[in-house]
């Protein structure tokens, strides 16, 4: 009987356990997505600025919606302004997002950076 609770306990023990995978993480994953800056694999395409202000109502409180995704809208648009799209291999970094509201507006600001990476 003693035998026989002590392979049960082992067997518990084993299966408990979770075998150790090439693919849980790490850079031997299979599908992911990292970007490793030790090069300058990159070039900054510009520094932008967006923003997006709002007057605010009493009577609706639905008015503060969609300020930001204004605020950015605003953002691409100034760097398409310049010839800058995010396009291909651009993306947008650094990003900072102000949010300024008193009892009649509300203000939002977005910056950030638009680089594009190289071979």
């Amino acid at each position: 009987m003693k035998k026989i609770l002590s392979l049960l306990a082992i067997i518990a023990l084993c299966s408990s356990c979770r075998t150790p995978s090439l693919h849980r993480g790490g850079y031997n994953q299979l599908n992911q997505t990292q970007t490793v800056l030790s090069t300058a694999n990159f070039n900054v395409l510009g520094s932008f600025k967006g923003t997006a202000t709002h007057k605010i109502k009493t009577y609706n409180i639905k008015n503060k919606e969609g300020i930001i995704s204004l605020a950015k809208t605003n953002l691409l648009e100034n760097a398409k302004a310049s010839g800058i799209d995010l396009s291909g291999s651009r993306t947008l970094i650094n990003v900072s997002v102000d949010v300024i509201e008193t009892k009649k507006r509300i203000s939002a600001t977005i910056s950030g950076e638009i680089i594009e990476f190289k071979n």
